[in-house]
Order: structure tokens, then sequence, then C-alpha cells
């Protein structure tokens, strides 16, 4: 685990669960902490007057620390999770995809499609993208879910599997890393399948879902909510605040 604090103010710090995923979430050498969906939630418990400890976690064992009260509270997270507590506004969009080697020729037209082929997922994909994911997982033998979505990456430029499912801004972000170790440069074919994904912070006090609430207001009020996501996302959700429609709780 990896853990940071953001600035003291005299009160005893939240725990809050992270998964470590670039660009949202990174940790540096020196333990500090960088990223989108981080700079997001520092930036809003600032605003309420909040401190918090960040622990970081695989995003499979996210719900289930969250569930046994190791934290406070935990992101990414929303109803499709089934988690005690209360959910806040929605903090953050994410739009999850499958890409392959244009090379392939893979005819993708719905979710089920997929059934046909071999599929590397990110963890809890299935309970995510909804009941036709959940439906490829129980008819796929060739199906599986990874922690490490380096490794989707690497699998996929290695003509090692057929077809990965992932966000696009952790692709992207990927794909490009000096870390990757593969070479990236084959052409994509992106298969737009699965609806927008609304990520909440989820807590288990409702007066904290309240405070965040208000310090998100207050940071899209301000502009820092759309200078931050413009930092890490060149995209256009970055003009409008990455939301839906703002104001809704996720349902």
């Amino acid at each position: 685990m990896t853990a940071a604090r953001a600035q003291p103010s005299g009160h005893t710090p939240l725990t809050i669960g992270l998964r470590p995923v670039a660009p949202y979430v990174t940790a540096k050498p020196d333990g500090s902490m960088s990223g989108l969906e981080y700079e997001l939630v520092a930036a809003v418990l600032q605003a309420g007057g909040l401190d918090f400890r960040a622990v970081l976690v695989p995003f499979g064992r996210l719900g289930e620390d969250f569930r046994r009260g190791i934290f406070d509270g935990i992101t990414p997270a929303n109803a499709s999770m089934g988690l005690p507590g209360c959910l806040t506004r929605t903090l953050l969009v994410y739009r999850n995809a499958a890409f392959a080697l244009a090379g392939r020729r893979l005819v993708l037209r719905d979710v089920v499609d997929l059934v046909g082929y071999d599929v590397m997922a990110f963890q809890n994909a299935h309970r995510i993208l909804g009941p036709a994911m959940a439906d490829v997982q129980v008819r796929n033998p060739r199906y599986r879910e990874v922690a490490n979505q380096m490794l989707q990456v690497r699998a996929l430029f290695g003509d090692r599997t057929d077809v990965v499912i992932m966000d696009r801004r952790i692709f992207r972000y990927l794909m490009r890393s000096p870390d990757i170790g593969i070479d990236t440069s084959a052409a994509l074919q992106e298969y737009d399948l699965f609806p927008p994904t609304d990520y909440s912070v989820a807590f288990r006090d409702a007066a904290l879902c309240t405070s965040f609430d208000r310090g998100l207001e207050a940071i899209r009020r301000s502009g820092l909510y759309d200078q931050i996501l413009r930092r890490w996302d060149s995209g256009p959700q970055a003009q409008n605040g990455a939301l839906r429609n703002p104001g809704e709780r996720p349902g």
C-alpha cells in the first residue's frame, strides 16, 4: 500500500481507498501522488476543509475493503458495486471501449459479439458494464479480467489476445508509457460498445457525501475542476466537465 496526506487542517484525516492506475492515480518514488482522480479528490476535500490519507489497493479489493470498514471512502465507485453507505454526485465519467488491432478486421457490433473472441477486461468489468457483459463472462471461456492493465495493452499489441476492454484514458496513457516495453505503433480499431460509466466517491457516513458534494460544486464554480481535467485529458469531455447530467446523483 502507498499512502499520502492532503494539507493538514487540524482534523483526523479520512482514509480514502484509491486504485493505482494512470492517468487517474499515480504514485511517485518519493511517496507523493498525482493523477486526474487523485487531484480532483484532493481539491474537493480541501474545499470542504477535510484532510485525507490515500491508500492504494487494486480495484478488485476496493469494494470488499470498504465493506469491511477499512476505509472511510473509496473511489471509483458506483451503484453497480452494491456498496453500503452513500454515493456522492458524479466525480468522473469513464468511457470504456473495446480495442483490437485493425489488421484483425474484427466485427463487433454489440457486446454479445465478444463471446466469440479472446477477451481481456479490467477487474469487475462484468459487473460495471452491465448484464450483457456479465453474460459474456459466463458464456466465453476465453474471457478474463486482470488487475494490471499494462498487461492488457502488452497482450493486445503482442497479438496474445483479440480484444481488450479498457477506459479510453487509461488505454491511451499506457500505450504511450515508456514502460510499455513493446511496439504500439500498429493501427487500432476502437469499438464503442458501452455507455459512459459514472463514478462517484462512496462514503460510509452520509454527512461526508453531503460535504463532498458541496466541495465538488465549489471547485466546479471556481473553474478548478475543468483546470485539473484539462491538465490530464485532451478529449472533448475536458470542455464540459465530463458530466452527462451535471448535478445528478448516479442511479
